[in-house]
């Protein structure tokens, strides 16, 4: 596994992040979280650190991330901390969602307290960027993904890692 600082280099069909890349970002990202020294030296301190996931920032030029696929790499993120660390790290639903499952009027679904009743104190955030390059004979993508573990109260950041990757593919005849 790669350090914070990870990087990858693939050629291949295709210059587009892929399922490998969440998986091993996401990997990259939570293990890094969870064994980074401040974060660890907060849960010593005030306990179990309750966070929000906010959305993923798309700044790619090459690509869009869909919303959905955006969410994946907060969620496996969220999933995995939650299933290694449940006592260390505590994930509460955005405000947004919550009003739009009220919204939906599940029935035999019990949402739990309002909003306001529970207050993250970090947020989550994730921006994904990239930079491609396409000619007659090949195509490259470098991606870079930063994610951010925020201290809502003062702003300050608690956590930083970021993973990146370079794509190659070459051309064949057809293409």
């Amino acid at each position: 596994m790669f350090g914070c600082g990870g990087s990858a280099v693939s050629s291949g069909e295709n210059t587009s992040l892929s399922s490998g890349d969440l998986i091993a970002m996401t990997d990259q990202m939570a293990t890094a979280m969870a064994t980074d020294v401040r974060v660890n030296q907060e849960i010593s301190t005030a306990g179990p650190l309750t966070i929000v996931c906010e959305p993923v920032e798309n700044q790619m030029t090459g690509e869009i991330i869909p919303r959905g696929q955006a969410e994946a790499y907060t969620a496996r993120i969220r999933d995995l901390l939650s299933k290694k660390a449940p006592d260390r790290f505590v994930f509460v639903m955005n405000r947004d969602e919550f009003y739009d499952l009220r919204g939906k009027e599940l029935e035999g679904v019990a949402l739990g307290p309002a909003p306001d009743a529970v207050q993250p104190k970090y947020a989550l955030h994730a921006v994904f960027q990239s930079l491609t390059k396409e000619d007659s004979g090949h195509r490259s993508s470098y991606y870079l993904c930063v994610y951010r573990l925020t201290d809502l109260d003062n702003r300050i950041e608690l956590w930083s890692g970021h993973y990146e990757v370079k794509k190659v593919e070459v051309k064949g005849f057809l293409d």
